[in-house]
């Protein structure tokens, strides 16, 4: 068997695979942005697969999407879980949350897998994969994404593979596949799209009422009134969205369901829409044993997990096969990313949404890769054409008498979009897209390799009463978009900006931010200006939020930024203006100012140097006459301006300890205006440690070493050698180097929060000079570390659990029981120390891992250790709530079995003969609940 053939994966993934496996060896940090339903996850075990002896973390954003991993390796027979990913450790980033710095330092990882990482732009979740990081020198990372953006059109918009920002997959993505890419090269199939509108009759009564409001004589309302009538007259006349699924689900097809997520006209309630499609489906001639309905919300915990489990089966919750059945599993924010179930025949989208990315997400459940394309594909090659059209007859699929077989097959076997929420804009987007990729392919001619494995580029679109659509659109914008509405959001741009000076071009949906798809601000305003008509009582209001009624003379207004440039330029001695800067006077920053940055970088980019415009060419030698810089940028000599201004501080503070947030202009001196000097000291430092996104070379080291740049792996800024100093006090004072990982300190024995990271920085040496896996023997580092008590053996996870029961063990003979405090930290294991072991912590983790909500485990030895020491499984008020009935084992609960289950299970792991039978660990499980030592 071949390499690849064991996880399966297909050519694009290994493609990229190859890939990410050299970009980790380089870099130590790679990502793939492939669209959804293209297999992304299959590169993530064959990564897992391919180091088995790694310690592996694999990072998603749900529970369900572990569900599915799992199923995938669960259902492939060339793998079996605990052989063939002994190291692989599944986690939900909400897992992370709860972790503080130590924790996380604590985590046994050598590689990180982050599934999704566009949720790394959450304050919380990316804050602690930075902490994972920081403490994790030498670990690789894989992240994979079908989106890159984060709360895409909102002000917390975030690309985590943007270079201009830093991000952790800044410049470091090997592969992008999207759904075009996969369409061409045959990986997914073309949709088919039927779509309608659902609330025709709702709409056109809103509109109704409206229309009532207007004067009898107006315009709009002899317009609009008639046209009103003959809609509702054709909305009754006209075909229904239960048409539109009657005639397009197959009777044994499987599909989703996506229910809306908040209230949309009063059907979001997945028991209404379950209730209104069985009534569809016995117009379809079934009955109730014919269809098998699941549901899951994120509400639904463990019942969720049964249904999604018994859908991606095909069977029903008491694990009855429904092959043969019409399948439909009814969605509320569920399988939007990372989920698939095979076989899907399509799916039923009633979410309306503005996000494109949710829209593909949905979409991508139907044309995953992971179906029985290729089975079917090649059961319908074996048929005559004429076999064929009957089919599409059958089915009332679309086609064209000059369809090659090929091309039939490809309709035949496309899934079917059902959209009742009037997302078709995207789906027409996603068609124009492909079809200008395919230009772009065959244009290169007989020099391109890659083949179209594309009968035609055209999606079999539909909707259902289209022109009722438009025409109840165009009331509705009629009508719902007034005078008064435009007003208020030019009053919204007049306080956000603090005039009116909108581009011509400008659309927003709040007033300040631009939205493709939002009203033509811009355009209204310009028409405000000319409308002669326009009265006094709207005229005055414009007036107030500082309307001009003059026609903007363009020269003039090119002449006015070019004399705020010029000022700029004799206050600073160059035209490198930030791109967000704005101003009054032109060298100032102003909120309600000019954007003069924008208006420089526009000229450079509008700039021909053989322009032969007379007015063009005059305004180029003026700019220049300013110092006007119309190339590029020289990244190389961005560098040198930084480390110039890196340099002049070192001169004139004696150090190169740079806060993080300090700007500067001039090198010496704080200016919010100024360049980061501070990130980009960080971010050198980030790329001599390779985990960053930029690079760095030899010579710029040395420059940077000369004035006083340390490289370590840390944040603080101090010499190793004044961290030494501070390990050799801890070492005089405590006699020994066993520093909690969280202890900061500014005198070297006495924990202080404002001080160095003495711990970390211990972790750090530890790793760096450990002679077994570094190779290091001989370095007067080394050696000094060694005159301290150093010890460069990684920690024992047996030892250090022995180290803290012996801890408990002291609190119990102390104090008679082990009711620690949550928050008691000890050094000696009776007094409290802040700097000292989380005792309290520790000992309710091992309650939670008694009680299976922990992903870690106990062996029984551990656990009877822990009772001779007075060990409670359950915390006080449990016991108490217990205590209030007597218990035996024959009235045990449901929830106490499975503890009992759980304990039971760790007996396989030793010889039976040496351990209690299962009789006597029955009666120790009951005398624990009645608060009984046994």
């Amino acid at each position: 068997m071949k390499k690849y053939d064991i996880i399966g994966l297909y050519n694009h993934n290994i493609e990229s695979y190859e890939k990410v496996e050299s970009k980790l060896k380089e870099d130590n940090i790679a990502a793939i942005v492939h669209a959804t339903g293209t297999g992304k996850s299959y590169n993530a075990l064959q990564l897992a697969y391919d180091n088995k002896d790694k310690k592996i973390v694999y990072i998603v954003p749900s529970n369900s999407i572990i569900e599915h991993l799992k199923e995938i390796i669960e259902e492939n027979p060339n793998l079996n879980l605990d052989r063939d990913f002994p190291n692989l450790q599944f986690r939900t980033y909400q897992s992370l949350v709860n972790l503080d710095e130590t924790e996380l330092a604590e985590l046994d990882i050598d590689i990180l897998i982050l599934d999704e990482f566009h949720h790394l732009g959450a304050p919380v979740w990316g804050e602690k994969i930075d902490i994972l990081i920081d403490t994790h020198k030498n670990m690789k990372i894989f992240g994979m994404t079908a989106y890159t953006v984060r709360d895409r059109g909102t002000i917390y918009e975030r690309d985590m593979t943007n270079p201009e920002t830093d991000e952790l997959f800044s410049n470091m993505v090997v592969s992008n596949y999207d759904l075009c890419d996969a369409i061409i090269d045959g990986v997914l199939p073309k949709p088919i799209y039927k779509s309608g509108y659902v609330f025709f009759e709702q709409t056109a009564n809103s509109l109704e009422q409206r229309i009532n409001k207007l004067n009898p004589n107006s315009k709009d309302y002899k317009e609009l009134y008639p046209l009103l009538q003959d809609l509702k007259r054709r909305i009754h006349e006209s075909l229904s969205i239960k048409d539109i699924f009657k005639n397009n689900i197959k009777k044994d097809g499987k599909y989703i369901y996506f229910c809306p997520v908040t209230v949309e006209q009063g059907r979001n309630d997945i028991r209404t829409i379950m209730e209104e499609v069985k009534a569809w489906i016995k117009e379809m001639g079934l009955t109730e044993d014919d269809y098998e309905f699941y549901e899951t919300t994120s509400e639904m915990g463990k019942l969720g997990n049964e249904n999604r489990k018994a859908f991606y089966n095909d069977v029903d919750l008491k694990g009855n096969k429904t092959a043969d059945k019409l399948r439909i599993m009814f969605a509320i924010n569920q399988y939007n990313e990372g989920v698939h179930a095979p076989g899907l025949d399509g799916v039923i989208m009633s979410r309306t949404t503005q996000s494109d990315i949710v829209f593909f997400e949905q979409l991508g459940r139907a044309l995953s890769v992971r179906g029985k394309t290729k089975e079917e594909y090649d059961k319908l090659n074996s048929m005559s054409i004429e076999e064929l059209i009957q089919i599409c007859e059958q089915r009332k699929i679309k086609i064209n008498d000059k369809d090659k077989k090929e091309e039939i097959i490809e309709q035949l076997i496309a899934p079917v979009i059902i959209d009742l929420a009037n997302n078709i804009d995207f789906i027409k987007q996603l068609e124009n897209d492909l079809k200008d990729r395919v230009k772009e392919i065959q244009a290169k001619g007989l020099g391109n390799r890659r083949v179209i494995h594309l009968g035609n580029t055209s999606f079999d679109i539909d909707m259902l009463n289209e022109n009722l659509f438009e025409i109840l659109r165009y009331m509705y914008d009629r009508l719902t978009i007034t005078w008064e509405d435009k007003y208020q959001l030019a009053k919204a741009y007049y306080e956000h900006y603090g005039n009116l000076e909108v581009s011509l071009n400008f659309k927003t949906i709040n007033g300040y931010e631009y939205d493709e798809n939002g009203v033509a601000l811009g355009a209204w305003i310009c028409h405000q200006r000319i409308n002669k008509n326009l009265s006094l009582e709207r005229r005055q209001l414009l007036e107030k939020i500082q309307m001009h009624w003059e026609i903007k003379n363009f020269n003039d207004e090119w002449q006015k930024k070019y004399e705020l440039a010029k000022k700029y330029y004799e206050h600073y001695g160059n035209l490198e203006i930030p791109g967000n800067f704005k101003t009054i006077n032109g060298y100032e920053y102003d909120e309600n100012g000019v954007a003069l940055g924008v208006w420089i970088y526009n000229q450079r980019k509008k700039y021909d140097k053989n322009e032969t415009n007379i007015r063009k060419i005059e305004r180029n030698v003026l700019l220049k006459q300013i110092g006007m810089r119309f190339e590029t940028k020289n990244y190389n000599d961005e560098w040198q301006k930084k480390y110039e201004l890196a340099k002049k501080y070192y001169e004139y503070y004696g150090n190169s300890e740079i806060p993080k947030p300090f700007k500067t202009k001039d090198g010496i001196n704080y200016d919010e205006k100024g360049v980061a000097l501070g990130e980009w000291i960080l971010r050198q430092r980030k790329a001599y440690r390779g985990t960053g996104t930029g690079v760095i070379n030899s010579e710029q080291i040395k420059l940077l070493e000369e004035i006083g740049i340390r490289f370590e792996n840390k944040r603080s800024m101090e010499t190793w050698e004044d961290k030494y100093q501070l390990a050799k006090v801890y070492y005089e004072h405590y006699g020994n180097l066993n520093i909690p990982i969280k202890f900061r300190t500014i005198n070297g024995y006495e924990y202080n929060e404002n001080g160095i990271a003495l711990g970390i920085w211990i972790r750090t040496q530890r790793q760096v000079y450990n002679e077994k896996t570094s190779g290091i023997t001989n370095s007067e580092r080394l050696s000094l570390l060694k005159k301290i008590g150093m010890r460069f053996d990684l920690v024992d996870k047996n030892d250090e659990w022995q180290k803290k029961y012996e801890l408990a063990k002291v609190y119990y003979e102390y104090y008679g029981n082990l009711n620690i405090p949550a928050r008691f930290k000890t050094m000696n294991g009776y007094e409290y120390d802040k700097n000292g072991i989380a005792l309290g912590t520790w000992i309710q983790s091992l309650r939670r891992t008694y009680a299976g909500s922990n992903d870690c485990t106990l062996n029984f030895k551990q656990i009877e250790l822990l009772e001779q020491i007075g060990m409670n499984w359950f915390s006080d008020k449990k016991n108490s709530e217990l205590q209030q009935e007597e218990i035996t084992d024959k009235n045990i609960n449901k929830k106490q079995k499975e503890i009992l289950n759980r304990t039971i299970s760790y007996l396989s792991a030793y010889d039976s003969e040496t351990l209690p039978s299962k009789e006597e660990m029955n009666q120790r499980f009951i005398g624990q609940l009645n608060g009984i030592k046994k």
